[in-house]
């Protein structure tokens, strides 16, 4: 796990490159490197966290052999020693580490070498020969890549901050991702927040040559599968359980101490039960809370803890410690912060370094298993919405009544219009209500980026309108939790993997119908539900993450099974609406010297912040501060709007 970056063209001075380099430098903190050519036009940077073969071996920027060749790299390739066995005759391998493992596949197989790959990774190669550098992502964008072309040049890099240290680079605000933020805590399709900075897309990979435009391919997606194949519940089962086991132990092999995040929930205790059982030492456990009441899951941590007889650790927070992290936890994200866990699971990070370098958290679970049980569900809502034929007359009066308990008057005219209204966070009213006319134009005028959403809807409509949203869980907001773990992680120097996110079980279990994640609990309940809606079924009449919680049966405590989902929960509410850091709020976005001004329209601003009728919501607390978050960021970084 390390920090990369390279600049490709007329190359900066190696000073300068240095110091942009050294803005990550806690991503490695015990090595750093560097590869500068003048004549090239090339200068590739490391920083090493060492995990795999501790010994300078593991130096890089690494060379082939031939010294052709040179690799930055930042990940795990968890199969490395599988892929080290069908190279050997092919390779002469110096070093016991995953990153010539990785050089050597590249050598060998060039771009199908990535199919190869199980695990997290981002890398460049520079290939002297051909003068051509090649940049790859990880299936799922477990790990970072960002990068953007100024004046001719090139540049990428673990992380925004270390781009932005490049005096050409300018800080602008990418007002469409502002909208996407708004609606949706994170950016879409590839985009920043910053105009002209990219992220590379997860499973793509980048061709980069001089005075050549920048060439993204697609080398991995998810299967869409139509017509899903049904093992039956004894061989789903056992095969999802065999598939998990194997990726939790491969997420074991390390040279360095290995712990796991402990919250307690179904998620986070079958990775401690599974990896428990393959270890000889107590697992070192960790779990966070906050003081509030009913805001805190240390009760049923210290349940798994105790069942699996771990070395565990917990800790709690106070709300001012939450907000003193906060512009931390920001600047080290280069970002808005999407999930208002955030700032714990940096305390959290931060605590655990003391004690291990890797920890394995859950990370990908409700994406995979269908855990978001009333935004999926709400797929069978529009479907009978879109056709009630079978419905007797009783039937329909029932369930409309129910339907407009949720969705009062709104009509939907396809399942992504549906989904969308369920899926933003700020309402469409309160956003066009907030959003300053001038920040639209018309290519930012898609208030919820229809366009974006519509691109992965299209070739979906033979899917049930749940494994639908579902898909979109696993596609798009899954980069956003993934993306979250490591910036909040890394900053601590800590390595986390998400067993979860493995390539082969979530192509075998997203291939499993729908049954196998959201079953009816009984075919009376199934009857019940045709004529309420997604609310009031949710939990009620059917089961979420079932083949989960089938593993979960056993191995874990009736007290953990029994549980209701709490997903790690901030008392934002209890902070903003009347309590101690309301006036906080206010003072951030209503000072005169705030940036974030310049977006809003003023009194539905005050509106908000005053908690008056009109600008209340669901999620009232998490609106503001998700625009604390903005605001915040636009300061630190100085960005122009």
């Amino acid at each position: 796990m390390c920090g990369i970056i390279g600049v490709l063209g007329n190359i900066p001075q190696k000073n300068e490159f240095e110091s942009a380099r050294e803005t990550m430098n806690y991503r490695g903190p015990d090595d750093a490197g560097l590869y500068y050519s003048k004549k090239e036009g090339v200068a590739l940077g490391h920083r090493r966290l060492s995990i795999i073969d501790l010994t300078v071996a593991g130096h890089q920027p690494f060379f082939s052999a031939d010294k052709r060749y040179v690799l930055t790299y930042n990940g795990e390739i968890y199969n490395y020693l599988e892929i080290k066995k069908q190279l050997e005759n092919f390779y002469d391998f110096k070093t016991k580490t995953d990153t010539e493992v990785l050089l050597a596949a590249y050598i060998k197989w060039g771009v199908k070498c990535l199919n190869k790959l199980n695990g997290m990774f981002a890398f460049a190669i520079w290939d002297r020969k051909e003068e051509k550098l090649f940049l790859a992502r990880d299936q799922f964008g477990i790990k970072p890549l960002f990068f953007c072309e100024a004046d001719g040049v090139f540049y990428f890099s673990s992380e925004i901050k270390g781009i932005i240290q490049f005096k050409n680079i300018p800080r602008k605000l990418n007002r469409r991702g502002f909208l996407d933020y708004l609606s949706y805590r994170y950016v879409l399709g590839g985009e920043t927040l910053f105009a002209g900075i990219k992220s590379a897309l997860p499973g793509h990979y980048l061709v980069v040559k001089n005075d050549q435009p920048i060439k993204q391919f697609c080398y991995w997606k998810l299967p869409v599968v139509i017509e899903k194949k049904d093992p039956g519940e004894k061989e789903a089962l056992a095969m999802t359980t065999e598939l998990l086991k194997q990726s939790v132990r491969l997420r074991l092999r390390s040279d360095v101490p290995v712990g796991a995040y402990l919250s307690g929930g179904l998620d986070s205790s079958v990775l401690v039960a599974l990896a428990s059982g393959f270890s000889d030492q107590p697992l070192k456990t960790f779990s966070v809370g906050f003081k509030e009441e009913n805001f805190s899951e240390l009760e049923y941590a210290r349940i798994v803890a105790k069942k699996f007889n771990t070395d565990h650790r917990e800790y709690t927070m106070r709300g001012d410690e939450y907000f003193d992290l906060l512009s931390g936890a920001i600047g080290f994200k280069d970002a808005p912060l999407l999930s208002p866990n955030e700032p714990a699971w940096f305390f959290l990070s931060k605590e655990i370094r003391k004690d291990v370098t890797v920890v394995l958290a859950g990370g990908g679970a409700d994406e995979l298993f269908g855990g978001y049980g009333r935004i999926l569900r709400s797929g069978y809502d529009w479907e009978r919405m879109a056709n009630n034929d079978d419905f007797s007359a009783s039937e329909k009066k029932k369930l409309f009544v129910n339907l407009n308990k949720k969705y009062g008057a709104l009509k939907f005219d396809s399942p992504l219009a549906h989904f969308l209204g369920q899926y933003s966070y700020l309402g469409i009213e309160h956003k066009r209500a907030l959003v300053s006319p001038e920040i639209l134009d018309g290519e930012n005028s898609d208030w919820l980026n229809h366009n974006f959403f519509r691109k992965i809807f299209k070739g979906l409509n033979k899917l049930s309108a749940t494994d639908q949203y579902l898909r979109v869980f696993q596609t798009v907001h899954l980069l956003g939790t993934l993306e979250s773990l490591d910036a909040m992680s890394m900053p601590a120097s800590i390595e986390a993997r998400v067993p979860y996110v493995d390539k082969d079980l979530i192509e075998f279990v997203s291939g499993l119908p729908l049954k196998y994640k959201m079953p009816w609990r009984s075919v009376s309940a199934r009857v019940r539900a045709r004529v309420l809606n997604s609310d009031q079924i949710s939990e009620k009449q059917d089961i979420t993450k079932y083949l989960l919680r089938k593993i979960g049966d056993r191995c874990l405590p009736a007290e953990i099974m029994k549980r209701k989902k709490m997903g790690f929960p901030v008392p934002l509410d209890k902070w903003f609406v009347g309590g101690k850091f309301e006036k906080l709020a206010k003072d951030v976005l209503l000072s005169p010297n705030a940036k974030s001004l310049a977006l809003y329209n003023r009194k539905p601003l005050e509106d908000l912040l005053n908690h008056r009728t009109g600008m209340v919501g669901k999620n009232h607390g998490l609106h503001i501060w998700m625009m604390m978050n903005m605001e915040m960021w636009l300061n630190q970084y100085n960005v122009s709007i």
